[in-house]
């Protein structure tokens, strides 16, 4: 466990950077891309993160409840956020909303390291099933990052640092549980708590900044996205 858990983050720190690099070489593409985007963080929310916090928690004995009120948590906790940075109307420059996004997306990166280094804890085999999981939607988190702050008008400078902070934190993450020991019952409610962000970042920001796509292309790249993630969540 000692050498797989961290090898393993690291190919992660690759899928990430290709993810990222991906939004940030084809901009013109960028309408496209934040339709795939949308699709691949809504399913990720709905059809990996919040079953497998669901999962978890009645492993622990812990009420189903606990990681759904963590969505709903989480969700109202970003739109309150919104709202707040949006109390002065409009602005022409960067949203600081973006950064708030983006942020979500490094913590939640984090905890994918995390999950990666109690994986290969529990044995092996459990941990490259999770490796092989997190490294396929890796690339999707370092596409919606740069996505997210591309909607909200940041700069490409910006954009690259973002996308290395979520390259490294799976990396931090794994390391973290050679290090310190972290609570099981930790995981359902963090779990729960970034499905709620990622619902609330595809519907009212990636999808949206999708719109002037023509039905017939937005659509079927939504779908891609979704089936691509719902691919990913079948092999966690």
């Amino acid at each position: 466990m000692t050498l797989l858990a961290p090898l393993a983050a690291a190919i992660t720190f690759l899928s990430t950077m290709a993810g990222g690099y991906a939004a940030l070489r084809w901009p013109r593409r960028i309408e496209v891309l934040m339709a795939l985007a949308g699709g691949v963080v809504l399913a990720a929310a709905l059809l990996d993160l919040l079953p497998e916090a669901v999962e978890r928690a009645g492993d622990l004995g812990m009420s189903e409840r606990v990681p759904i009120g963590a969505m709903l948590v989480g969700y109202l906790v970003f739109y309150g956020a919104e709202r707040f940075v949006h109390r002065h109307g409009p602005s022409e420059g960067p949203d600081p909303a973006g950064m708030a996004g983006a942020s979500g997306f490094v913590v939640h990166s984090f905890f994918d390291g995390l999950a990666i280094g109690l994986g290969f804890k529990i044995d092996s085999a459990v941990g490259l099933l999770v490796a092989a999981a997190v490294i396929g939607h890796d690339f999707s988190d370092g596409l919606s990052t740069v996505s997210y702050l591309t909607a909200h008008r940041h700069p490409e400078r910006r954009s690259r640092r973002f996308l290395l902070a979520d390259a490294l934190a799976p990396v931090c993450g794994a390391l973290t549980v050679l290090a310190v020991p972290v609570p099981e019952a930790v995981f359902p409610v963090a779990l729960g708590f970034f499905s709620g962000l990622f619902v609330y970042a595809a519907t009212t920001n990636l999808l949206p900044a999708a719109h002037d796509l023509p039905l017939r292309q937005a659509l079927p790249v939504t779908l891609a996205g979704v089936s691509v993630m719902f691919a990913v969540s079948l092999l966690a």
